[in-house]
């Protein structure tokens, strides 16, 4: 039986991404039709669907509260991966303050409110000379920023680009070298990696601040450990891509992420067909 899919998108970006297209031929051979459809643009498609996955929302983190509850809409029964439940407690930085508590190696870190004197109050709890700030609501690092203990300037100037409460953490220095591996999860199995790197004088590693990406083939033992700390989430998600920076026979966690990643799959199409088939057998 024809199943229809509806791959959510956002306005901004209506259309499928690359690696979205790849996912959406592969649900095409195992009977699928599926169309792409903007979350806060009109909902006749989704409410049509008998599958809705949400996929390049990447606007949301601009309009957290509306998103929010865009998901309650969807909690009715319907099948949606991730589930709402899922993208709901994955939506703020929290999360990972959940799971340091949990045994997950995140680099030191601190809630604070977006005021300067907080974030330096926080550095200075850590002994921190330099340190990155992220919005608690934030997605291919918006709003993050790079700052020093001594620049006043530089700590307003953070605090106002955050924009709400959220994270000061200690930067791991390894990620100009070594890059951001993404660790890719379907069905709870291990699929393929890609390993992230920034430009020089950046941190960011998203194409859309210079940075590059290539197929990667990580230790077993840091694939383990990426499978750990995707275990230290409750539930059973569809898809999740666990962000990290391998180090010498360790790993520092950066994101666990559960709504809206990239998952690479132009760079490995066979996974396409493991989302596909994985998604299927759900319906």
């Amino acid at each position: 039986m024809t199943k229809n899919i509806v791959f959510a998108t956002c306005l901004a970006q209506p259309a499928f991404q690359a690696s979205d297209a790849v996912a959406a031929r592969a649900l095409e051979g195992r009977g699928g039709v599926v169309t792409a459809a903007a979350w806060n643009g009109d909902q006749a498609t989704f409410e049509k669907a008998d599958a809705i996955v949400i996929r390049s929302t990447w606007d949301y983190q601009k309009t957290p509260g509306a998103f929010a509850g865009w998901l309650q809409a969807l909690d009715d029964g319907r099948p949606v991966f991730n589930s709402p439940a899922l993208v709901r407690a994955n939506m703020s930085k929290r999360y990972l303050l959940d799971l340091a508590d949990k045994g997950a190696p995140l680099a030191p870190t601190c809630w604070v409110e977006p005021d300067a004197g907080a974030i330096l109050a926080a550095m200075n709890e850590m002994g921190l000379e330099e340190a990155v700030v992220k919005p608690e609501f934030g997605a291919t690092g918006s709003g993050l920023s790079l700052v020093r203990r001594a620049d006043e300037a530089g700590l307003a100037a953070a605090a106002a680009k955050m924009g709400m409460p959220g994270l000061v953490q200690a930067l791991v220095p390894e990620i100009a070298a070594n890059g951001e591996t993404s660790f890719m999860f379907i069905g709870g199995e291990f699929t393929h990696a890609v390993t992230k790197r920034p430009k020089s004088g950046e941190i960011r590693c998203q194409a859309e601040y210079g940075g590059t990406s290539e197929l990667a083939a990580p230790p077993d033992w840091a694939i383990a450990e990426a499978r750990r700390l995707l275990g230290l989430i409750p539930g059973a998600p569809l898809y999740a891509r666990v962000d990290g920076v391998v180090l010498d026979g360790a790993m520092r966690l950066m994101e666990v992420e559960l709504i809206e990643p990239e998952l690479f799959f132009t760079y490995a199409p066979d996974a396409a067909l493991r989302f596909a088939d994985a998604l299927m057998e759900r319906l």
